[in-house]
């Protein structure tokens, strides 16, 4: 598993405080949530891969997933 770096769980605090009006969490409680959302996803990819059939790369995967994902968090 790839371990998320010091610089990009800054950035993730960040993208997550912003806009809240109530933090209830730490430090390290949100880094290793942060974690296992990048321990799960990396145990899960290939998987994932597998399950979109079609004529398309891996480039081309990432980016479905990536439009689905910002799609998905705007209706939920």
């Amino acid at each position: 598993m790839a371990a998320l770096t010091i610089e990009q769980l800054a950035e993730l605090r960040r993208a997550v405080i912003t806009g809240a009006t109530l933090v209830t969490w730490d430090k390290p409680t949100i880094n290793t949530a942060f974690q296992e959302i990048e321990d799960w996803f990396e145990a899960n990819r290939a998987a994932l891969g597998a399950a979109i059939t079609g004529p398309f790369n891996a480039t081309q995967k990432k980016r479905l997933v990536k439009m689905w994902l910002q799609q998905k968090y705007g209706r939920e």
